[in-house]
């Protein structure tokens, strides 16, 4: 009894548990501070798979490996910030790590829309990650995020969807008169999805397009990176106003400029799947006014030099990721 006690006192003073969740093998298009991409996680014997958007300290997740891990979870002290999770996570132990092979094909990537009802549609403010293990189609519908259950039907590459749900956020006119038509476009249908080189087109059953789908090359994604200039709007979860600080890419000439915010920064980058490793970088030596100021640029430049930064391109943010952890995140400007 006195041991049980103590355990007991021990666990309400920290406010710790100790939970085994199971990790997937790849992440999925998310809404946190900003568009991100989450892991998806069940807990001990979950049937569905979560959104986490949560960073697990020490837990280095690898794209197509599945996990089993242990955890501890221990409840924040003090006051919690509105945008900020209750929890913290600590990687205990990983009890299993096993390689899956990814199906090639619609699963698991994301795709543009480019056309909807014969319209063409060039915003890319509309896009889709069909999860086939969940069945799910998630994304966003032109302004809000949304998920829709699919379930397959009889014949081949057939599926019938439900009525789509998500965050009711006002947008522009513009934006909010396209997630109405794509919202009316993908409710309670039946498709025949056919895929062409890196086109995918969602058919209604008499073979008329309703929805067609891009698969983005790495060409074409650097493209996008490279034509617009990217302003730092979050840095290690702390979105707030960092002045001149920006990022620039010459995607033909393989080079990065910059400014941290104090100094301007220049060097060289290579980049493979989604990772991306910046060589040479060089700042001007002028001196920051302000504590914070020589903090930020101390760690914009630390993460820059990182070898193991990993990134994304969600809608309109650019987003830089280490051990799992979003470090920073860049929004277009103009």
């Amino acid at each position: 009894m006195y041991v049980f006690m103590i355990v007991l006192l021990s666990s309400i003073t920290y406010g710790q548990e100790n939970l085994r969740m199971f990790v997937r093998e790849n992440k999925v298009p998310c809404q946190g501070v900003a568009p991100m991409e989450c892991l998806q996680v069940k807990y001990d014997n979950d049937k569905d798979w979560q959104f986490f958007y949560n960073h697990i300290d020490g837990f280095n997740f690898e794209q197509g490996n599945r996990y089993e891990i242990m955890v501890t979870r221990t409840k924040r002290q003090g006051v919690v910030p509105a945008d900020a999770s209750l929890y913290e996570y600590k990687l205990k132990s990983i009890i299993s790590k096993t390689a899956v092979k990814e199906e090639k094909g619609i699963y698991n990537t994301k795709m543009i829309l480019t056309q909807l009802n014969g319209k063409k549609i060039n915003n890319g403010k509309a896009f889709i990650t069909i999860n086939k293990e969940a069945g799910t189609i998630s994304g966003k519908n032109g302004c809000n995020n949304f998920n829709v259950k699919y379930i397959k039907l009889a014949a081949k590459n057939q599926i019938k969807t439900d009525a789509p749900f998500g965050t009711l956020m006002a947008c522009d006119e513009k934006s909010m008169k396209l997630e109405h038509e794509f919202s009316d476009a993908i409710k309670d249908k039946k498709f025949k999805i056919v895929k062409k080189k890196n086109k995918v087109q969602f058919k209604n059953l008499q073979n008329k397009t309703i929805l067609e789908f891009a698969i983005p090359t790495q060409n074409e994604l650097w493209s996008y990176i490279g034509k617009n200039n990217w302003k730092l709007i979050m840095l290690e979860n702390v979105g707030q106003d960092y002045g001149r600080a920006f990022i620039k890419f010459d995607t033909t000439k393989k080079q990065v400029n910059g400014n941290t915010g104090c100094n301007n920064f220049g060097g060289t980058y290579e980049s493979k799947a989604d990772r991306v490793v910046f060589n040479n970088v060089r700042t001007t030596a002028m001196a920051c006014i302000g504590e914070e100021a020589n903090k930020t640029e101390q760690k914009i430049v630390s993460y820059l030099n990182n070898k193991d930064l990993r990134f994304d391109v969600a809608d309109q943010t650019l987003n830089f990721y280490l051990n799992d952890k979003l470090v920073m995140m860049f929004g277009i400007t103009k």
